[in-house]
């Protein structure tokens, strides 16, 4: 109906106002590198804000912003909602209300692809990789000072697949959570909880048993080459982590 094209014409040119802003903010603070605090055999460490997200299900956005934040840029959360498209794919964009209920699958969020090219539009690489059980990836981008989104399976592996219209599956697993890894050592991996707004961990084997159940869905986040600020250059992990 014309009433309605109308509000979404509004709200395009909103997102499109929102997503400006953010990036001229982004590109007016510095951009130096994540600076890992403590690098040793078998461990590092990389410092990292807290910030709790803003909506039941906002984990992902949040993500993001902590992500970002490590590098002294800051952007709502708010704004991705207006870059990230729907879909009952999670793959292809937000399952969902965003405000609804944690831990089912009908309001669900958004994995790691949809949020690649937002991420480039406000001046950031987003490497998506799949671990399947091999923790090399995640600790060679923590070694080398690079925060990792991961998504999780808090209850484990509950999945199952469902299809879209053209036939492509795609996995579900209730109960899942997206935090941001800052650190790991011999006891275990360390990341900020978007969720408390503080930190977690667990032990390698409790952190393997629920990273497996999504197959070591994750992001690695770093600025791209030629941003205001950015290194001269990408860190050599992020080319050749896996």
């Amino acid at each position: 109906m014309r009433k309605g094209t109308g509000t979404i014409h509004s709200r395009q040119r909103l997102g499109l106002a929102a997503c400006l802003l953010a990036l001229l903010l982004s590109l007016a603070m510095p951009l130096a590198p994540a600076a890992a605090r403590d690098v040793s055999e078998g461990a590092s460490f990389i410092d990292v804000p807290l910030y709790t997200q803003q909506r039941n299900l906002s984990c992902e956005y949040a993500s993001m912003v902590i992500a970002m934040g490590s590098y002294d840029v800051w952007v709502s959360e708010w704004v991705f909602d207006e870059m990230v498209p729907q879909s009952d794919n999670p793959h292809w964009g937000y399952r969902g209300d965003i405000n609804g209920w944690w831990g089912n699958t009908t309001d669900y969020g958004v994995y790691p692809e949809p949020l690649v090219g937002p991420l480039a539009q406000l001046g950031f690489r987003g490497e998506v990789f799949y671990a399947q059980g091999d923790s090399s990836a995640l600790t060679t981008f923590l070694d080398n000072g690079v925060p990792v989104v991961l998504w999780l399976g808090l209850w484990g592996d509950q999945s199952f697949y469902e299809y879209a219209e053209d036939g492509t599956p795609y996995k579900l697993n209730a109960g899942y959570h997206v935090v941001v890894a800052y650190g790991y050592d011999e006891s275990g991996v360390y990341a900020a909880d978007p969720a408390t707004g503080g930190a977690v961990s667990w032990t390698w084997g409790d952190f393997m048993w629920m990273w497996d159940a999504l197959d070591g869905m994750s992001m690695a986040v770093w600025p791209l080459v030629g941003s205001a600020g950015a290194a001269a250059a990408e860190p050599v992990c992020c080319r050749s982590a896996y």
